[in-house]
């Protein structure tokens, strides 16, 4: 029997889905729903690794789907800090911007301490060692909801019973 393929390329491309969602603005609001994005980045992990299962080796099994939702909300966490940093460097903090456009749009009216505090931020730029933090905080929901999406997978793609 053939080994099985490798997890990492999978993991990587939902890995890379989920940073994507998480990190560009206007776009991390499909989060809202449930963590859509990296449920659907777990998921994809797992579809893409099925389609390199082939008959000779061993079908998928449940510790590959759990696996691979592990590896991709891991690879998602450091994705999503590298793509944040840039987009930071490169735009400036687009996330602030939005917000205030909408908290304007909604009439919010801010004490002048908080819009100080806004600007301040906003010249400072992006920060390593934040984006580091960010990081580690996001870890944790990936990785749960990478597994998820991940076993949502299991049960589409897992092999079918024999009556």
């Amino acid at each position: 029997m053939k080994s099985k393929p490798d997890k990492l390329m999978p993991a990587l491309y939902g890995g890379l889905l989920i940073a994507t969602v998480w990190s560009v603005p206007g776009l991390n609001f499909l989060n809202c729903l449930c963590c859509a994005g990296v449920l659907l980045g777990g998921f994809l992990a797992v579809l893409l690794y099925q389609k390199d299962v082939t008959p000779e080796m061993e079908p998928l099994t449940i510790e590959d789907c759990k696996n691979l939702g592990v590896y991709t909300g891991i690879i998602a966490s450091v994705a999503g800090m590298v793509i944040q940093f840039i987009i930071q460097m490169v735009f400036g903090d687009i996330a602030i911007d939005m917000m205030m456009k909408l908290a304007d749009r909604l009439r919010v009216d801010f004490p002048p301490e908080i819009y100080q505090m806004i600007q301040d931020t906003k010249q400072q730029g992006p920060n390593i060692l934040g984006s580091i933090l960010a990081m580690f905080i996001t870890v944790i929901p990936n990785t749960l909801f990478a597994f998820l999406g991940a076993l949502i997978g299991w049960n589409v793609f897992k092999p079918k019973q024999q009556l």
